[in-house]
């Protein structure tokens, strides 16, 4: 067994820090050898309150749950985990002090099979993680921490040099390009079988990644629906489809999705086909670089890469949920990790605007729903996934971003390149055995790298009553 030991102090009152820290959820926040965490069920924090973690060690990403088997309010805490071949026990103990709290933290972990061998040879390193966890947590529950406000250091832009230093994220966003994609491809398994029978709902598939994706679903044979705003060009991809991939089970669907009255009439149409809905792959999104409203007072970007997504999916949900193996593909953007969700501000009214942040934000309200989707529909078998495309060389970031567009166009992917990871989600075994991940080339990736980007509960339970407040008004 190895065990580690730490306790530091902080300046913060300890019902402060014991809410915090008893939330495992925000482990990633403070220590480095996390990647993710989340937990298994949503509810107030408790005896039998579960976190699925995913952890760093090297090029691994190994996975391991926890549960909180003891809870005495401001005082102590402790968690059993468990990985594929080792297991943990953290016991957390809180003191007031004079000036803010104590805290002792102890670990616990013991290996099976032949890292039994080897637990003499890891004890080191394994003691100096558990230096840096703690030295992370004491940063992070400084006064420059997650009780401060943040806005303003991010929004100056003078830590951001440092951070991206420090944490190698400029190496990691390139494979974001098209060198990362062909250095991925090299470990990538062909998904067996097609998508023959399947039912695929796909919006925004007449350019760009969508209707690279368009194309490599019909040739997969799937019963594919295109849910477009422009009849003529929507008419126009459907008949290029059915002639270069001989599949005639392509339709359009006309609706413009940053509209919530066509977004609904739109899912009555489908509903009223009486068919099962087996795949819904919500595409359709844009950057506007001036803030406008939509005829029906929304401001267009939350409209239409956010509120719609939203809409769209709650009105299709228990058709999917009607399908065996059913999957809702979420497309995102890496411009999200830059973001935090501003549930105060979700229509980009209180600051100046930013087509390009809006954006962000938006899309990064679409991996907060991804997971909150993710956790209702499990029960019922549908298998709820975010992805990103990765930097696509597409007519609207050449229109939206021309400055980034011209900086980077030889490093930009092919749109093919951009949809593979969206028909992989919706075709192969892997991604319908899990759910509520984050995924860039055929693997999952973490949702929160930079500091303050990430969302509490209390945040993600005031996007959802505020979402389903304003699409209400159109039931």
């Amino acid at each position: 067994m190895i065990r580690l030991r730490e306790s530091i102090r902080v300046r913060k009152e300890i019902r402060q820090v014991f809410t915090y820290l008893s939330d495992f959820s925000h482990i990633q926040e403070w220590d480095p050898a996390v990647v993710s965490s989340r937990m298994t069920r949503p509810g107030e924090i408790s005896i039998g309150s579960g976190f699925d973690l995913t952890l760093k060690f090297g090029p691994f990403r190994p996975k391991m749950t926890y549960e909180i088997v003891e809870y005495e309010q401001f005082s102590k805490v402790v968690l059993k985990g468990r990985g594929s071949s080792f297991s943990a026990v953290d016991t957390i103990l809180f003191q007031k002090t004079a000036v803010g709290t104590q805290i002792d933290y102890q670990a616990d972990i013991r290996f099976y099979g032949t890292g039994c061998y080897i637990e003499g040879v890891l004890s080191p390193a394994m003691k100096q993680m558990g230096r840096k966890a703690m030295a992370g947590l004491e940063r992070t529950l400084g006064d420059a921490g997650v009780f401060a406000d943040r806005k303003s250091w991010f929004q100056s832009g003078s830590g951001l040099p440092d951070y991206l230093a420090d944490h190698a994220v400029l190496p990691g966003m390139l494979m974001f390009s098209r060198y990362g994609y062909r250095l991925s491809r090299r470990f990538w398994k062909a998904p067996s079988g097609t998508l023959y029978g399947k039912k695929v709902v796909l919006t925004g598939g007449t350019s760009g990644i969508g209707k690279a994706a368009a194309f490599k679903l019909a040739e997969k044979k799937a019963f594919l629906t295109i849910i477009a705003r422009n009849p003529e060009k929507a008419e126009q991809v459907k008949r290029e489809i059915v002639q270069k991939t001989g599949n005639p089970h392509v339709d359009v669907l006309i609706a413009d999705l940053s509209l919530m009255q066509d977004i609904r009439d739109a899912a009555a149409r489908l509903k009223a086909s009486k068919k099962v809905i087996d795949i819904l792959i919500n595409n359709a999104g844009a950057l506007f670089n001036e803030r406008k409203l939509t005829s029906e007072g929304l401001e267009q970007t939350f409209a239409t890469d956010l509120l719609g997504v939203f809409y769209l999916t709650e009105l299709l949900k228990k058709r999917l949920a009607g399908s065996s193996g059913s999957r809702i593909i979420n497309v995102s953007s890496g411009g999200m990790y830059t973001q935090k969700i501003d549930v105060e501000d979700l229509q980009n009214a209180q600051k100046t605007y930013s087509g390009a942040k809006a954006y962000a934000r938006a899309k990064r309200g679409v991996v907060i729903l991804t997971r909150l989707w993710a956790d209702e529909l499990k029960p019922h078998g549908t298998a709820v996934h975010a992805m990103h495309p990765g930097w696509v060389d597409t007519p609207g970031i050449e229109k939206s971003l021309p400055a980034f567009h011209q900086r980077v166009n030889r490093m930009l992917r092919t749109s093919q390149q951009g949809a593979d990871t969206i028909v992989w989600l919706a075709n192969s075994r892997e991604a319908g055995r899990c759910t509520g991940l984050f995924w860039l080339d055929r693997r999952p990736h973490e949702t929160v790298v930079f500091p303050g980007t990430g969302e509490s509960r209390r945040e993600r339970q005031v996007l959802w009553e505020k979402l389903n407040s304003l699409t209400a008004t159109y039931e």
